[in-house]
């Protein structure tokens, strides 16, 4: 017995170690000053250790003052200091825009998807402050309706502006008026910044629907289109591909692995691109079953874009009867790949107690992610509405109540290399309050040192009331915010298992959105910085994968 005993106090030992070598975590109080502060930044040291930057604002507007806290390689604290931060001061400089939206605000426009031009000048100043420009006036701002040569209006379906300084703009439109079985080609329109137009006829064939489109992060538009009824093959969709300044990359005729392909999202890795849909068990085309998709602006909606994305919101929440993984590179389809949804509840894992599998639902996508060995991961959450006070107004007044969108069970796939579905891994949100479930969880995947182990990180969300900013408590602007916490679990991507989540610093400590952890790729681990409810004490952690 006491052999027994002394092997099983030694195995403890030994876990307890192995933990601590993965996670490590600090604890700091604040002083007095830096409590009335917040942090203004977080930098890693040449020799693996973190210093934490506070900015204290005094009783005038330039009494502004900084305090650090440093800590080891260990995330022992050393000390905390006062600091200077060097400024930088800048002209002021007028920017314009140029972009696109449709509709109006009025009972007699709101509903219309007729293109407007808008072009806006701004006078921009720099914030000494925040060091960064600011908006200070608006010079002016021209609003103009979208019409071709023969004067007839644009119907707008979507609209992309450039990155930098370039000032393109990029307008996917047709022709506002059209008999239904009648073929509306589809535009490129590109504005100059006297919102002059220049057109370019997509090229694709034919009576088409819209079926999906959407801006990589090099400023490429993708799009995918499919015959309307009648229009020969429902089935033989194609995939687009256009720089930013209109000229054509790529282009893919291919067949469909549904006649109904509803995608939900598109990322480009490693010089492919890839597409999430469902289908649901209709041979009919995608214009029978679904709308054209339209992603441009109405600033009158608040939920949806626009009318034709109310419209294509409601139909594309049918039973969905199979997912799909397509994937194209420069002008190959590599593979579309259909998984039914009835396999998903056999190859379901969950993580803990209370999560269910995915039953076909449309869901928001939040991280796409490929592995060394070409394997994919997708997660996201499956949405829904709730009424709920949008917030209090000035002075408390009484909240409006109004239909608001909600984040709920979390969803993640995992395909392998041919995009045939592997398993899919379930847990329960632990904060399902009404307040919390408004706020999406932000998920990523680390690689384990091993090559295979995946960790599968969620950033909880705990919603809170009270006020989200500075000028939000200045207003009386009464509503809700984010804080975030980390759940860590990991994935055997060989025998598709999931261990439960570890949570970190016990639900007592939260990050905010724009500080939610730093990686560090030569370590592989990442490290969180947060505070207490009451952000009297500094919370410092890392784990390692």
């Amino acid at each position: 017995m006491k052999h027994y005993l002394f092997c099983a106090a030694l195995c403890l030992v030994a876990f307890s170690a192995v933990r601590a070598q993965q996670s490590q975590e600090s604890v700091q109080p604040l002083s007095k000053k830096a409590v009335k502060g917040y942090i203004y930044g977080i930098n890693k040291t040449d020799n693996g250790g973190l210093i934490v930057t506070y900015k204290i604002a005094g009783d005038n507007k330039q009494d502004v003052s900084f305090e650090t806290y440093a800590f080891n390689k260990r995330l022992q604290f050393i000390s905390s200091n006062d600091a200077n931060i060097a400024k930088e001061d800048k002209e002021d400089k007028v920017k314009t825009l140029v972009y696109a939206t449709v509709g109006g605000c009025t009972s007699f426009d709101i509903l219309s998807m007729k293109l407007n031009l808008h072009k806006r000048v701004l006078q921009k100043s720099w914030d000494h402050d925040k060091q960064q420009y600011v908006t200070t006036k608006v010079i002016s701002d021209e609003v103009i309706k979208a019409k071709n040569d023969a004067g007839k209006a644009y119907k707008g379906f979507a609209s992309y502006l450039s990155s930098g300084d370039a000032g393109d703009t990029f307008i996917i439109a047709a022709n506002d008026k059209t008999e239904k079985k009648q073929a509306n080609p589809f535009f490129i329109l590109q504005l100059s910044p006297n919102l002059d137009i220049t057109e370019k006829t997509i090229d694709v064939a034919g009576n088409q629907s819209l079926v999906y489109c959407d801006q990589l992060e090099n400023d490429d538009v993708i799009m995918v289109f499919a015959p309307k009824k009648g229009e020969g093959d429902p089935s033989q969709y194609t995939y687009l591909r256009y720089s930013i300044k209109g000229e054509l990359k790529s282009k893919v005729p291919f067949t469909s692995p549904s006649t109904n392909l509803l995608i939900m999202d598109a990322r480009e890795l490693n010089g492919a691109v890839y597409f999430c849909a469902t289908s649901t068990k209709s041979k009919d085309a995608y214009s029978e079953v679904f709308e054209d998709y339209a992603s441009i602006l109405n600033p009158c909606f608040k939920e949806q874009q626009n009318d034709q994305d109310l419209r294509w919101q409601n139909k594309s929440n049918q039973k969905m009867e199979s997912f799909h993984l397509l994937k194209f590179r420069d002008d190959k389809l590599i593979f579309a790949s259909t998984s039914p949804i009835a396999d998903f509840k056999s190859k379901f894992r969950a993580s803990g107690k209370g999560a269910s599998a995915y039953k076909g639902t449309k869901f928001s996508i939040n991280k796409f992610f490929v592995t060394a060995d070409e394997e994919f991961l997708i997660a996201g959450q499956l949405t829904s509405r709730a009424m709920l006070g949008s917030g209090y107004g000035a002075l408390g007044n009484t909240p409006t109540v109004t239909s608001v969108k909600t984040y709920q069970d979390i969803i993640c796939m995992h395909f392998d290399k041919n995009g045939q579905l592997k398993a899919q891994y379930g847990v329960e949100r632990i904060n399902d309050d009404k307040k919390s479930e408004i706020f999406s969880i932000e998920q990523n995947f680390y690689l384990g040192s091993d090559g295979k182990t995946l960790y599968w990180e969620l950033l909880e969300a705990k919603g809170q009331k009270g006020y989200a900013g500075f000028m939000d408590a200045m207003n009386g602007n009464l509503t809700y915010y984010p804080h975030y916490f980390p759940r860590i679990a990991k994935i055997n991507l060989s025998n598709t298992s999931v261990s439960d989540f570890a949570i970190l610093g016990d639900k007592k400590y939260y990050l905010r959105k724009n500080f939610t952890g730093i990686f560090d790729e030569k370590e592989n681990s990442i490290t969180y910085v947060g505070h207490d409810e009451d952000y009297k004490k500094l919370w410092v952690s890392k784990y390692n994968f």
